[in-house]
């Protein structure tokens, strides 16, 4: 799929409402481009999930689209995401994005600038007692962000009961200063009060987002903090995929299929 008018073309809504309800979101939204401040989530929003989070591709013409729409938007497009900031360089490289990583903890600023806000790394004890717990159970990944620590049961789903209730324990017990974040098949330790929301209203209060009408795409629990910071910003939220919870998401995409579809018509519009 090419950037040209023929691309813009192709993309149509879905006919049926998506996401428990919600409208698909416009073709070219309100304030495109020169109002308009983009944020995108990565995994399972711009990305198709994967068995590991070393193992997600991005297609070339969806990568394509993300740098031509960013260039559309004057630089006001941020990636908001649980992953660090390494690996949203090496799955979008060679773009090199506005981006707020670890849920806000490493925060880039249009031009490059970085800024660790909240890096305080989960307790030495905490990391090896999970590295013990997902030792002994397989189908456990651990994976050691730095700033936080994740617990992924994705090949062992029968788990989550077991991982939720023993982490929640371990961070009761070693690192009261850090929480949950539960997501799709990962529980995550985080610092408390680090969320995609506070990054998100961060980001707007500085250029080039300053001044814009955001609006945060996502799929999962991590990106309802971004969906109601964009909403009292007066802006617009879209989930993705048929999600059965609760969500104040205000539109709807099917899959990031659609979303990497929106994207690159996005940026073929006229």
């Amino acid at each position: 799929m090419s950037l040209d008018a023929a691309a813009a073309a192709a993309w149509e809504p879905e006919s049926t409402r998506v996401a428990r309800d919600r409208p698909a979101l416009p073709a070219i939204p309100a304030g495109f481009p020169d109002d308009l401040a983009l944020f995108l989530d990565l995994d399972g929003t711009v990305l198709d999930l994967a068995p590991t989070p070393d193992a997600v591709v991005i297609a070339p013409e969806a990568l394509a689209a993300i740098g031509v729409v960013a260039q559309r938007l004057d630089g006001a497009l941020a990636i908001v995401t649980g992953r660090a900031l390494g690996d949203v360089d090496r799955i979008l490289s060679p773009l090199r994005l506005p981006a707020a990583a670890l849920h806000g903890a490493e925060l880039r600023r249009c031009g490059g600038g970085r800024v660790a806000d909240a890096g305080v790394a989960p307790p030495d004890r905490l990391t090896a007692a999970l590295g013990a717990f997902v030792d002994a159970r397989p189908g456990l990944a651990l994976e050691n962000k730095g700033v936080s620590v994740a617990v992924h049961y994705r090949a062992a789903p029968e788990r989550e009961g077991e991982v939720r209730a023993r982490i929640g324990d371990l961070v009761a017990q070693l690192a009261p200063a850090h929480e949950l974040q539960p997501g799709k098949m990962v529980v995550e330790v985080r610092p408390r009060g680090c969320d995609k929301g506070a990054a998100l209203r961060r980001m707007m209060s500085e250029k080039p987002f300053a001044g814009r009408t955001p609006l945060m795409i996502g799929d999962d629990l991590t990106d309802e903090f971004a969906f109601e910071a964009a909403n009292a910003l007066g802006g617009a939220s879209a989930l993705v995929g048929r999600v059965a919870r609760p969500s104040v998401a205000t539109y709807g995409f099917e899959s990031p299929d659609s979303v990497r579809r929106w994207l690159v018509a996005l940026g073929a519009a006229a």
